[in-house]
């Protein structure tokens, strides 16, 4: 039986990392890892974003959503549009988040006068945590703020006079 001679090398045998081809190859992927490598943080910071909270204001004064669960620490954007037919000067809306244990009624009560703040008294400042600007039909607006950490029932109104009386109201619920 006829078997093919191998011809013997000189020198140490071939393997597959003193091979030429095969170390312009590894590189080649080595390269390509790191350059792949290179765009996952880019890609993991787009999806970390704020996570938005849609939000519409109507002619009925009322939110489509009153209520918000959001974790301690937690960045998110609230964005209000509103939607109906009255003019701004009668009919606009705002999100304003009020500090834990702060009295909605008696904060909104303070600000029936102060127009150019949005309906929010200056002495009640303090106790806002995030606000929106106020939006006409059509309009949308946002703010972006980090949860608080510490965990509860945080009331979110609206400051236009008389709409949180109609029942413009919200909770965002902080919660592990």
């Amino acid at each position: 039986m006829w078997r093919p001679r191998l011809q013997q090398s000189r020198g140490p045998p071939m393997h597959i990392t003193s091979n030429p081809l095969s170390r312009a190859f590894r590189r080649v992927i080595v390269l390509g890892l790191v350059l792949a490598s290179s765009f996952v943080p880019v890609r993991l910071a787009a999806q970390t974003g704020p996570r938005t909270i849609e939000i519409v204001g109507t002619d009925d004064m009322k939110y489509d959503k009153t209520t918000i669960e959001a974790k301690p620490g937690e960045e998110i954007r609230i964005r209000l549009t509103a939607k109906g037919t009255m003019p701004k000067i009668v009919m606009a809306h705002n999100v304003v988040v009020l500090k834990l244990g702060t009295d909605a009624a008696a904060f909104v009560a303070a600000g029936v006068s102060a127009r150019d703040t949005d309906f929010i008294a200056p002495e009640k400042k303090a106790a806002v945590i995030a606000a929106t600007p106020q939006a006409g039909n059509g309009e949308t607006v946002e703010t972006t703020f980090t949860v608080p950490t510490v965990p509860g029932d945080y009331p979110y109104v609206c400051t236009f006079t008389g709409h949180f009386a109609a029942g413009m109201k919200g909770t965002l619920v902080v919660k592990k």
